[in-house]
């Protein structure tokens, strides 16, 4: 075996293709290696729901491996699907985020029991619903819908205003709530120091496992910090620049197979 024991990808635009697929190369090859012993670990800003369904179809409930969902807000074990890590937006900062997107003009979007939960109308309504599977909930008023804490909060708009509201909040809504992006038109409100490389570190701690011998996938902003704390770091062909120049390597487009072209050299 190589110097590394764990592999860990984003899924949307990293893992997926263009199809919102894992193709059949790029599925068959991370079976492969898990059968070798390596670990195969996922980590998006999906709702956890929307990622077991792949999860599964990667075997990760075989292998004892684990999913972190919400970017890095919860942690489930792929064996028992059980959370083993949780952390949530209050609802006070909830009712703050809804207010300040509100101002902005942007669609709110929250999850709650297995749906996407929205009270308004965007042209950009539904992809998170065709990303995750999640069906939609529509609410007269999100902010009197939602009691209690919620894993993730989602401001929805064109790209121009999500980059321009992104830039303005630098990272940080508050002082208990950080802000990133996963797709250009999705503006994401997390708990403070919520993020995928904080989860990756905490479950390596678990596991016993030296963040030197992880390797992690990724394409986009919220991809950042979890290319930052691993031993190698690998951009995907169509990652943004920013990501692109922090990376040990870029590889592949997320539709050429990325992820096990850049395996086989390292594994």
């Amino acid at each position: 075996m190589s110097k590394y024991k764990v592999v860990v990808m984003d899924m949307d635009d990293t893992l997926m293709n263009s199809e919102n697929k894992v193709s059949p190369e790029t599925q068959s090859y991370l079976i492969d290696i898990q059968d070798k012993g390596y670990k195969v670990v996922l980590a998006s800003g999906r709702p956890t729901e929307g990622m077991i369904p792949v999860a599964r179809t990667l075997k990760l409930n075989e292998h004892e491996s684990y999913i972190i969902s919400y970017n890095g807000g919860k942690t489930i074990n792929m064996i028992s699907e059980k959370v083993e890590v949780s952390k949530t937006v209050s609802k006070e900062n909830f009712d703050e985020i809804v207010d300040y997107c509100r101002e902005k003009g942007f669609l709110v979007l929250t999850y709650d029991d297995g749906h996407i939960i929205y009270d308004g109308e965007h042209e950009y309504m539904n992809i998170e619903s065709e990303l995750t599977g999640l069906p939609m909930k529509r609410v007269d008023d999100i902010k009197s819908y939602i009691t209690h804490g919620v894993p993730k909060v989602m401001g929805v708009d064109y790209v121009g205003n999500i980059t321009e509201a992104r830039i303005d909040l630098n990272g940080y809504f508050n002082e208990e709530i950080d802000v990133t992006t996963s797709k250009p038109f999705f503006l994401e409100f997390m708990a403070r120091d919520v993020s995928k490389g904080n989860a990756i570190t905490a479950l390596c701690e678990k596991l016993n496992i030296s963040l030197e011998e992880v390797i992690a996938f990724g394409d986009s902003l919220n991809d950042q910090s979890m290319l930052d704390v691993v031993g190698y770091a690998v951009a995907m062909g169509n990652a943004s620049d920013e990501l692109k120049e922090k990376a040990d390597e870029v590889t592949l487009d997320n539709d050429s197979n990325g992820i096990p072209h850049t395996l086989k050299k390292l594994l």
